[in-house]
């Protein structure tokens, strides 16, 4: 896979690839859940290059989630990636058909010759041009006039090689900074991060993917102990929107992110990224998801000052 995700990333051939996380690593645990796989993702492939990378938050986000990524991958010519996990691919859930668009939009993006035109070529074609937003317009093939050369050695406007002998270091990195604007594009698109509760809670539970019901449930329960709580759940991941949580997070009193592994991949990544350390950590990592009470368990232990990372572990074996 990350052969093809870098071969498609530098030929720009829109591809979406579907990571259903299990329990690692090699074989690991096959038929059990978990969120390990994030940094792998993160930098699947050789080199710098844009990708989008997003985890459905419910099943019934997996139905919303696919079309959405598939049409900001063509429109954007690169690689996408829906990093799903056991809890949702092979967990049920019940809703109205009402809620689900099985005809949804698409969206192509910038393609020559979609409807059959055979527009004239001023110039020649450039399947490669620069662009100021880095989406260069692609053609159907058998477009007249509009043939052109793809490979995996970097290569010019005009699809021709500039590797090895022919290497132009002006081109290269102008054509580099051409993929990466595609980013600043992806970004505009997106919605939001779902924040729900006070602004002012005393504990700001910070999830991503599949942990969003658990931590809703948890949220209740804790209300009903009498300790305030809000929820921030992240969907995209790569582009990470940062500027929007570093503003939900800005008032966070202690901040416990939440995430099925056992390194803590999105605190680290969170860090990375923007600067913000989590207070707390709560991590599972035994082959089963979170239920409510390990979540609240696990904050009323943080905040009486028992630990900072807690670790719960499945009652039941099954």
């Amino acid at each position: 896979m990350t052969e093809a995700l870098g071969a498609a990333a530098m030929m720009e051939i829109p591809v979406v690839c579907i990571n259903v996380q299990r329990a690692g690593p090699a074989t690991g645990v096959p038929t059990k859940t978990e969120q390990g796989d994030l940094w792998q993702v993160l930098g699947a492939g050789q080199g710098d290059y844009p990708r989008i990378i997003a985890a459905p938050t419910t099943i019934r986000d997996c139905f919303h989630l696919i079309p959405e990524i598939f049409n900001l991958a063509d429109k954007f010519q690169c690689p996408g990636i829906v990093l799903a996990d056991l809890l949702e691919s092979e967990g049920f859930s019940t809703f109205e058909p009402a809620e689900l668009e099985f005809n949804p939009p698409r969206d192509r993006g910038a393609v020559i010759g979609l409807a059959g035109e055979s527009p004239d070529v001023n110039g020649g074609y450039k399947r490669y041009k620069m662009t100021e937003s880095g989406i260069s317009p692609r053609a159907v093939p058998g477009t007249p006039g509009h043939a052109h050369v793809v490979a995996t050695d970097e290569h010019d406007e005009d699809g021709v090689l500039i590797s090895d002998e022919f290497t132009d270091p002006h081109k290269r990195q102008a054509i580099m900074e051409r993929r990466g604007r595609k980013m600043e594009g992806v970004l505009q698109l997106l919605d939001p991060p779902r924040f729900t509760g006070p602004a002012d809670a005393e504990v700001t539970l910070l999830g991503w993917g599949s942990t969003e019901g658990v931590i809703d449930e948890a949220v209740e329960h804790l209300a009903a102990q009498g300790i305030v709580a809000n929820h921030l759940q992240i969907r995209w991941l790569v582009p990470l929107q940062s500027e929007a949580i570093a503003r939900d997070l800005s008032g966070a009193r202690n901040l416990i992110i939440v995430e099925n592994n056992f390194s803590g991949q999105f605190a680290r990544y969170l860090r990375s990224e923007t600067g913000i350390a989590a207070d707390a950590h709560i991590r599972k990592y035994d082959g089963e998801p979170f239920m409510p009470h390990h979540l609240v368990d696990g904050v009323t232990k943080i905040l009486a000052g028992k630990t900072n990372q807690y670790v719960p572990v499945h009652e039941i074996r099954v």
